[in-house]
């Protein structure tokens, strides 16, 4: 059986365990057809190469287009090489009597930095109720362009935080709805270029999420939604506003070849986009001593197709914009001709990200790849600047080279 990168991954770019790992007990007793438990232990090894060609992400570990600097001109070219997206899973399948299946499953990399272990996912599921820390609801972890960089598309949804997910099929196995309790989300409120001078306060208020899956043989469609609470603290006061969000995705496959997509727009819903998820875009302060939810919306969609039983190349086009309309007291906090700027004003954030690469099978379980990423990041500032009527209009681009090789065993 051949194995490709598609059938393996639903994890970021990388070999996801679809085949049982080399290491795999079972039981001599059977329920049915199958052993009444199997356990495995597998590992996916990844060589993560990249080379920056120029740009503003010479210093990121990923290619994430938030992180851009777009105030710096330095392109200095650089090379890395490591192995820290090598994962580790344990996981075990129990059949109870009466036929129901329970599964445990651990999962860690060693992305905590410099090479220290971190855990991935942590959970137990049986027919109905998955507990512990797995991908979150509001995303659709079914999907991911098969890509050599580790950061996805810039509005790619792909959190795992803690939960409690209840799942279940209206009468109908092609239709499914899953239900979750999420962890909040901490959020410092420290944007990457701007600093909106809000003080970060614990979060008391689980997320709330529902989604709606039609699967067929083609491959699915997919609508899920978040209702979230964030509270911040401006001037000693603490106050709290109300995020929202919608995602539609999906894929189709036609043979080997696929084609994935998935939408999202919303307010407050920052912290759970990848480019700049942590750097506190849920909310601003705005004109007349009010709070805003920033309004966010983006997409993405790749294609893959098969040039030979082993060759195969994947194009991947995504974007992201987030609008602060009557945004107050923002300072830049990166240089800009050597002032500080004291900013007042609409503000329009985007991210465009586009991929182009090969990969070749070049052994059962051993997959080659090489990759151009491209992206760019662009600042629109109308208002006040200094309490003058002024413009800030910034942007920067970067391209890197990502290259390695996935072996799963």
């Amino acid at each position: 059986m051949k194995l490709t990168l598609t059938t393996l991954c639903l994890c970021l770019g990388f070999l996801a365990f679809a085949q049982d790992p080399f290491l795999t007990v079972t039981s001599k007793d059977s329920v049915g057809n199958d052993p009444r438990y199997k356990s495995s232990l597998g590992v996916n090894m990844k060589l993560n190469g990249y080379l920056d060609v120029y740009g503003g992400l010479n210093n990121s570990e990923t290619f994430n287009v938030g992180l851009i600097n777009v105030f710096d001109t330095d392109d200095t070219k650089s090379l890395n090489v490591d192995m820290y997206q090598t994962q580790l899973k344990f996981s075990t399948k129990y059949i109870q009597k009466d036929g129901r299946v329970i599964t445990a499953v651990v999962e860690s990399d060693f992305w905590g930095g410099d090479g220290r272990l971190r855990l991935r996912k942590a959970f137990v599921e049986t027919t109905h109720w998955q507990v512990g820390q797995n991908w979150n609801n509001f995303g659709d972890e079914s999907i991911w362009p098969n890509i050599m960089e580790w950061e996805g598309p810039p509005s790619g949804i792909w959190l795992r935080t803690p939960h409690i997910k209840y799942m279940n099929t209206f009468k109908n196995p092609n239709w499914i709805y899953e239900a979750s309790i999420e962890a909040p989300i901490a959020t410092n409120f420290a944007y990457e270029e701007f600093q909106p001078l809000i003080d970060e306060v614990d979060q008391i208020t689980p997320d709330l999420t529902f989604s709606v899956k039609y699967k067929r043989e083609w491959g699915h469609l997919r609508m899920s939604s978040v209702l979230r609470n964030v509270r911040y603290k401006l001037d000693d006061d603490i106050d709290s506003f109300v995020g929202y969000g919608f995602t539609f995705s999906g894929i189709y496959k036609a043979n080997r070849n696929n084609f994935q997509f998935q939408i999202v727009g919303g307010k407050g819903i920052s912290a759970y986009l990848t480019t700049v998820a942590g750097n506190g875009y849920d909310g601003y302060p705005a004109t007349g001593n009010e709070f805003n939810a920033t309004p966010a919306m983006g997409g993405w969609a790749s294609y893959e197709y098969y040039i030979t039983d082993k060759l195969h190349t994947n194009v991947v086009l995504g974007f992201t914009r987030f609008n602060l309309k009557d945004s107050d007291r923002f300072i830049v906090t990166q240089d800009l001709n050597n002032d500080v700027a004291f900013l007042r004003g609409n503000f329009i954030h985007q991210h465009y990200y586009g991929i182009l690469n090969f990969m070749y099978d070049a052994y059962d379980r051993m997959t080659v790849g090489l990759e151009l990423d491209y992206g760019e990041k662009d600042l629109d500032i109308s208002g006040e600047v200094n309490q003058i009527e002024g413009k800030i209009n910034q942007s920067r681009d970067a391209m890197r080279i990502s290259f390695g090789f996935m072996y799963y065993f």
